[in-house]
């Protein structure tokens, strides 16, 4: 069999873990090709042979995964996610077993399950039209505003420096927020608009009750204008109810839809998959795309249920 592997070195504390993966995974006959991204070797140099693969590995922390998964999706190779990073959140909503020796018996037995990306478009500070895949949440507002905090310290303290940033912005701005959805137009005002394709974020807690990777749909939640310390009741809501089904998402608005224009008046910052853009534009687009992904799951993923 031939294999793909792409590593960033540089995603985060299980980063050598990956040489005991490719070591549990190989065998007699095998090809086994890693190539690291990075200065030199972007995501779209290591993956444009990947169809000749007859599996891929994706190994980093959320962004540099989100950026991989971007040039390989309708490749429709199976695709195993390896948690190289510091939250991993997007290889928690697959929910394999972690262990190395585990994802490399899960590579080598191939099982797929279809996935989703959603896909944000919005004009850059030049003017031109962009757009880029994300596998957990893109938006713009008060998680742009802790993602931009906590750019700067974020890989020598890893999660703490989103707690961190957070209580540094105890008043967080307020915006007036247009959606327009499959049909329907929404005017809310907010601290945030997220845009979810995945709902688990850390400590297990669903942020988007219902939503799913391969329904077909994005999850929207506007944040209702807020100081950060009254956010708690929704902070302790998802303590308690890490699923969302009995107490909901207290502050939140929620809507799903298959795609939406979102107008953010003033504009505030906006980020996908913790990867911050460059626009003053006020506004984006998202949308679901659909079964774009081949996930390599094993028998205790959640999505393979």
């Amino acid at each position: 069999m031939r294999f793909l592997i792409i590593h960033n070195p540089a995603s985060g504390p299980r980063s050598d873990e990956i040489f005991a993966f490719a070591h549990a995974l190989s065998a007699p006959g095998d090809e086994i090709v890693m190539r690291f991204i990075g200065v030199g070797m972007e995501p779209e140099d290591a993956t444009s042979d990947a169809a000749s693969f007859d599996r891929i590995v994706v190994s980093g922390g959320d962004g540099s995964v989100s950026n991989m998964l971007n040039c390989l999706r309708n490749v429709h190779v199976p695709i195993l996610v390896f948690p190289s990073g510091t939250a991993n959140l997007f290889f928690n909503n697959i929910g394999n077993a972690p262990e190395a020796a585990a994802l490399a018996k899960a590579c080598r037995a191939g099982r797929t399950v279809k996935a989703d990306m959603g896909e944000m478009s919005w004009v850059d500070e030049t003017g031109a039209e962009r757009s880029h895949g994300f596998i957990i949440i893109a938006g713009t507002g008060f998680d742009a505003t802790i993602m931009q905090k906590a750019e700067a310290t974020k890989g020598e303290m890893g999660e703490i420096a989103y707690m961190l940033s957070a209580l540094a912005t105890p008043s967080p701005q307020v915006a007036h927020f247009t959606i327009e959805c499959d049909g329907e137009t929404h005017e809310l005002d907010g601290i945030g608009c997220m845009v979810g394709n995945t709902s688990v974020i850390q400590n297990e807690i669903n942020l988007f009750p219902g939503c799913r990777m391969n329904d077909g749909l994005i999850d929207i939640a506007v944040i209702e204008p807020a100081k950060t310390v009254e956010l708690l009741p929704t902070l302790l809501a998802g303590v308690l109810d890490r699923a969302g089904t009995g107490l909901g998402r207290p502050q939140f608005t929620l809507f799903q839809a298959r795609e939406a224009a979102i107008t953010c008046t003033p504009s505030l910052g906006m980020q996908f998959d913790g990867e911050l853009i460059p626009s003053n534009a006020g506004s984006f687009s998202a949308r679901a795309l659909p079964a774009c992904l081949d996930l390599i799951v094993d028998e205790f993923s959640k999505l393979g249920a």
